[in-house]
């Protein structure tokens, strides 16, 4: 029988867990997208690419229209007066969350202005491996960097972390169940290797090692029936928590 000690205890519905990530292009994209999701998403990622397209705040305020929850994952990374700027701005759209890189005084000058807003760390990005924290001149393993980052950002009072469904479990048993922690890079076993994510977990997984929400991007939209293969996935949810 799994081991479900990790599981999230906190008070989340199962539709919130998962978060799909509107990785495109343009409104009409994204637009479209929230269309065919239809009632199967309620939580969507906002990210970079989308930011690019001079019609980020346009799509935040439809999806706070539709009853949708926003994760801004902008990453921001300056001098901490610049990101304490940046955050305070954000605050006042109306995004559920956001997310950070960076260190201790970059968090602790974000955290007095965040409002309502959660802020999330990210520890690694999950597109990489030793060999590559090992080219910005870690020498230690992934594994300790991730919980390194990770015990500074709460220590400045950051709500939650990103980090890879590999690294959630240490996570959660070095932090306990209070930080929020999301994990991107959700892949069934027969996904694994084709792209740029290199430390994956299958949805049950990652759950199961400490993940409060899940990103999934790909294996969402490259289904042949995206809405579909979502609400597969808050039916494995929906199953998981009500076990």
């Amino acid at each position: 029988m799994a081991d479900r000690t990790l599981l999230s205890t906190k008070s989340i519905a199962p539709s919130d867990r998962l978060i799909f990530a509107l990785d495109v292009p343009t409104k009409a994209d994204a637009l479209a997208w929230i269309d065919r999701l239809g009632d199967a998403v309620t939580f969507y990622k906002l990210g970079l690419e989308f930011c690019m397209s001079g019609q980020y705040f346009e799509v935040l305020d439809e999806l706070k229209a539709r009853g949708k929850k926003v994760f801004a994952d902008l990453k921001f990374y300056d001098v901490p007066a610049t990101v304490r700027g940046a955050v305070a701005n954000l605050a006042r759209c109306g995004a559920y969350c956001c997310t950070l890189h960076g260190v201790s005084s970059i968090y602790a000058g974000a955290v007095p202005v965040k409002g309502a807003m959660k802020l999330l760390a990210v520890t690694v990005l999950t597109s990489l491996d030793t060999s590559d924290i090992a080219e910005l001149g870690w020498s230690g393993t992934v594994e300790d960097l991730v919980s390194m980052r990770a015990r500074r950002a709460v220590e400045a009072g950051i709500d939650g972390l990103i980090c890879s469904g590999q690294e959630a479990s240490r996570l959660r048993r070095e932090l306990g169940h209070g930080p929020l922690i999301i994990t991107p890079g959700i892949r069934a076993a027969s996904e694994r290797g084709g792209d740029d994510q290199k430390r994956t977990m299958s949805l049950e997984e990652a759950f199961l090692a400490g993940a409060d929400h899940i990103v999934v991007g790909r294996p969402i939209r490259n289904a042949p029936d995206p809405r579909a293969a979502a609400q597969a996935m808050q039916d494995e949810i929906a199953r998981l928590f009500a076990e």
